[in-house]
């Protein structure tokens, strides 16, 4: 059960479509429960030959969620009024580099009573062995809830992201945790959702950071109690890769970042360290261009990035297909991943850098020092760690990515980077899926660590 599947695009929609790709490969059948998408499939993406695809349209709740989100955060900003004090600068927030959280509005919760029917139906038709349901949207989790109760179908949770556990929302953009009343109600509301969640699961799947295993079970010892708790990441397809060709050609030296801002998610450490290069070593930037494909660049921050004389070092790229996406991997020089200076993000493995991998560019991760993301980089050939919180850091790691991709110009690529991805092929992946669910069914468990799987 997976709400965001293609055509839908972005960072979290390859992932059910490979594990469902290569787990009927594994020998199961596996049908998708997804909602309608406007746009075409990319044909990288297209499972709907060997996959039945199963699409229920949601409740138009929309209105309601604004209303409600809105309401909440105008209580909370209305407490932080009263309890800022008046040291506290402007934030994030206030200069525009960051959006204001909309996790309410962003909960799908109108697709679940739909849902929960299509599942009952197909259920009726052909018994489900086990659902897999992927979150975020939370409203996921409810469908699989519903219908463990009204069928008794066993469920596994996917944590594409952590929902309560370093909830992003608890802390401001800057990083600061909130203490208001408002924000802690929610915060023991959403806790007791997800306690009675995993309470009804047969088990979970954790998608990021292998601290997030550890962290779940911490948070909720009762309701994950001798169930399997797994780490099974995002990976890349080589079969696409394979099939994508590409040569970075032209006099301007292109770093490219792919994928949307949201948020607190936002590129805005990355372009202050740029600001630091131009005002201290601006000839490393001369014939350079970084490209944003994708989008949600904050426009407050392409203003200051202007007036700082970038303007024609910051391109941005429109939102592309996965196909056109990973095309412009292969043609870009270097390549730039982004995880904001925050608690909540220090697990984030985002499917981008397992695509960039599978490019023979050099990769600079910007990210929290003690991070999944550093430690996942550690020792691969090729690719630069620098921490999210050092703006000095990321100014020198940037510095270093222009040299190494002027460098890869006249004597190519290291022979090593186009191996680097081997360990993350998705069919790997799905075969973790595929004995983590056997095991499930036979009564086991895995102490280790969507679609609808039958």
């Amino acid at each position: 059960m997976n709400y965001f599947f293609p055509p839908a695009t972005g960072g979290g929609v390859p992932r059910p479509v490979k594990m469902a790709k290569y787990l009927r490969r594994l020998g199961w059948t596996v049908t998708v429960l997804t909602v309608p998408s406007p746009g075409r499939v990319d044909e990288r993406l297209d499972v709907s030959a060997s996959v039945p695809v199963v699409r229920v349209r949601e409740w138009r709740l929309g209105p309601l969620l604004e209303v409600l989100g809105a309401a909440v955060r105008l209580l909370r900003r209305g407490c932080e009024v009263v309890t800022r004090r008046r040291s506290v600068g402007p934030t994030l927030l206030d200069r525009g580099f960051a959006y204001e959280e909309k996790e309410i509005e962003a909960s799908k919760i109108g697709w679940a009573i739909p849902a929960v029917a299509a599942a009952r139906r197909l259920h009726r038709r052909t018994p489900i062995d086990v659902a897999v349901v992927s979150v975020p949207p939370a409203s996921s989790g409810t469908v699989g809830w519903l219908l463990r109760r009204t069928r008794g179908v066993p469920y596994v949770v996917e944590y594409r992201d952590p929902w309560t556990v370093g909830a992003f929302w608890t802390a401001d953009a800057d990083g600061r945790p909130r203490t208001d009343p408002v924000t802690k109600a929610r915060h023991r509301l959403v806790s007791r959702l997800e306690a009675a969640l995993l309470q009804g699961s047969a088990g979970a799947i954790v998608v990021n950071g292998e601290a997030h295993v550890r962290r779940l079970r911490e948070r909720f010892p009762a309701q994950t109690a001798g169930k399997s708790v797994i780490q099974i990441r995002n990976g890349v397809d080589l079969q696409d890769v394979e099939s994508t060709a590409g040569q970075a050609a032209g006099p301007v030296i292109r770093l490219l970042h792919t994928g949307f801002f949201y948020h607190f998610y936002t590129p805005h450490h990355l372009v202050t360290a740029l600001f630091r290069i131009q005002d201290e070593d601006p000839d490393a930037l001369v014939g350079v261009e970084l490209d944003f494909m994708g989008d949600g660049f904050p426009e407050e921050l392409l203003r200051e990035a202007r007036a700082r004389g970038l303007a024609g070092v910051i391109r941005r790229t429109p939102a592309g297909s996965y196909s056109d996406a990973l095309a412009a991997m292969h043609r870009a020089d270097g390549l730039v991943a982004v995880v904001p200076p925050l608690e909540s993000d220090k697990d984030r493995l985002p499917t981008k850098l397992y695509e960039y991998l599978a490019t023979d560019r050099p990769i600079l991760a910007v990210a929290p020092a003690d991070g999944a993301i550093t430690r996942l980089l550690s020792g691969v050939p090729d690719t630069l760690a620098a921490d999210s919180r050092d703006q000095a850091a990321i100014a020198q790691a940037l510095v270093e990515l222009i040299a190494r991709a002027r460098r890869a110009r006249t004597e190519g690529a290291p022979p090593g980077n186009r191996r680097r991805a081997q360990p993350h092929h998705y069919l790997g992946r799905a075969t973790e899926m595929d004995a983590f669910l056997r095991a499930l069914l036979a009564g086991g468990t895995q102490s280790v660590v969507e679609p609808i799987v039958r």
